[in-house]
């Protein structure tokens, strides 16, 4: 399966209405955000993500997790390596639309 420009309407509205239907937070967070993941340099140099220490924290950073796999995998293969790497998910929606959207309608998602 590849997404072409011209089907990224069809794509978003899809997944929209999945995401919604499965569970509204998780859209909800693809568009708006999630909040900030804390993250600190050690002593080698290394960037290191610290750990959730609220159960808010912990429920934030699952719902993070969760979106990202599911956008994810609604993606072609050949289409994972760019988006892979994203820190999170409405980051990797926003580039989904650059990559594939076309018109204004499907920019307003």
């Amino acid at each position: 399966m590849i997404i072409m420009m011209e089907e990224y309407d069809i794509w978003a509205m899809k997944m929209e209405h999945y995401l919604s239907h499965t569970d509204y937070s998780i859209w909800k967070v693809i568009q708006n955000g999630n909040g900030l993941v804390s993250i600190t340099t050690d002593t080698n140099g290394m960037i290191r993500v610290l750990p959730p220490k609220t159960i808010e924290d912990v429920v934030a950073r699952e719902k993070e997790r969760k979106e990202r796999t599911t956008l994810l995998m609604a993606l072609p293969g050949d289409h994972l390596a760019k988006f892979h790497k994203m820190d999170n998910a409405k980051e990797m929606w926003k580039a989904i639309k650059s990559r594939f959207g076309g018109n204004d309608e499907s920019k307003k998602m």
